[in-house]
């Protein structure tokens, strides 16, 4: 559970001699802990709005495409996001030390930094394709994101699959209660290749990994604490890498569900599904799952009253569409969220195509 601390609201934060540091592109943070480092909150603003943007699949190694940082700052300046989440690929293959590891977290992190936006993470599945290398496992990157004085990441809790499994209370634009509240999990990398002596591959699944019953059980009960300490089930989002198998039935389904945006390729789920979607549905308070993984989908649709929906993906130096039209779905997804209704959000995508970012 993220804890608070501070009362500051992002937005007034400045620079720090550590943020500074990290933009001039060193190979990693002073000799500071998360523990060092006075964190921000998050509150609605006075007028009683929200808004977050979604960055999903940066993917790329320590000499970042500029056009990706272009985008991020473009965004980050018109939209002046009080969150922003990545949600995994941060990093792909190709630092070969640690220091690279450090320059290409720092080359996407920098920009929210440089705006004292709180931020946070999750991970995807080619978040440690360079481990082997480098040694950085994703418990070392979420290390080094704790080190950020505005990121908001915790250590997972005891006990729970996966690393930087978390949540972030949104505090309401008057008083100390809740109003909102933004879930954080790890979807994992990749199945065994076998599993009981049995190859997934022969029964057609797809190799990605899968939230597991551990994370799972830790959302419930923490969303059943988070109600009986504040009386009433806190409105939320949830956020991470590998979409759920509903994903694919939303689209199939489309026509029932006011699906809009498009869908570039298959629905790359996890190999199993380990009931997430029913638990949300049971619990009430998720109002809303988002991911990336599968860059060129930006769907959005209403799945028994939880919206699912894609954000496409950021980052310029991964895969995209065909042909000339390989950067056209690199964007961002913003979402404007109003206190007095928080489950009526609202949410669109914005594309580097719209700036003039090719």
């Amino acid at each position: 559970m993220h804890t608070f601390r501070a009362a500051v609201p992002g937005s007034l934060l400045v620079p720090t001699l550590l943020t500074l540091t990290l933009l001039a592109g060193c190979g990693s943070p002073p000799e500071t802990t998360p523990t060092d480092i006075e964190k921000p909150s998050l509150r609605f603003r006075p007028d009683g709005t929200f808004v977050l943007v979604h960055f999903t699949d940066v993917q790329d190694d320590q000499d970042i495409d500029p056009r990706t940082v272009r985008l991020i700052e473009t965004v980050l300046d018109e939209h002046r996001p009080d969150l922003v989440l990545f949600t995994g690929d941060n990093v792909r293959e190709g630092p070969q030390t640690a220091a690279d590891v450090h320059r290409a977290m720092n080359a996407f992190a920098g920009p929210v930094e440089a705006r004292g936006i709180p931020w946070a993470v999750t991970f995807g599945n080619h978040d440690e394709d360079h481990t082997s290398l480098t040694g950085m496992d994703k418990g070392d990157q979420l290390e080094h994101y704790m080190s950020f004085p505005h990121n908001l990441n915790d250590p997972s809790p005891p006990g729970v699959h996966g690393t930087g499994n978390g949540h972030l209370p949104v505090l309401g634009s008057q008083g100390d209660a809740p109003a909102f509240n933004v879930w954080l999990l790890d979807s994992g990398r990749y199945v065994a290749d076998t599993i009981a002596g049995q190859a997934v591959e022969d029964d057609s699944l797809r190799t990605y990994d899968w939230i597991r019953p551990s994370q799972v059980a830790w959302y419930a009960t923490t969303s059943e604490a988070l109600e009986r300490r504040w009386g009433r089930k806190i409105p939320s989002l949830m956020f991470f890498h590998i979409p759920l198998p509903e994903f694919a039935l939303l689209w199939e389904h489309g026509e029932h569900h006011g699906v809009t945006g498009e869908k570039n390729e298959d629905v790359a789920a996890g190999a199993f599904n380990s009931g997430l979607f029913g638990t949300v549905m049971d619990r009430g308070d998720v109002a809303g799952i988002f991911v990336g993984h599968d860059h060129v989908n930006d769907y959005v649709g209403d799945y028994f009253g939880v919206r699912l929906g894609y954000s496409a993906n950021v980052g310029f130096g991964t895969y995209g569409l065909e042909g000339d039209d390989r950067d056209r779905m690199r964007g961002a997804r913003v979402f404007r969220i109003r206190e007095d209704e928080p489950r009526a959000f609202e949410t669109f995508m914005v594309y580097a195509r719209d700036y003039g970012i090719r």
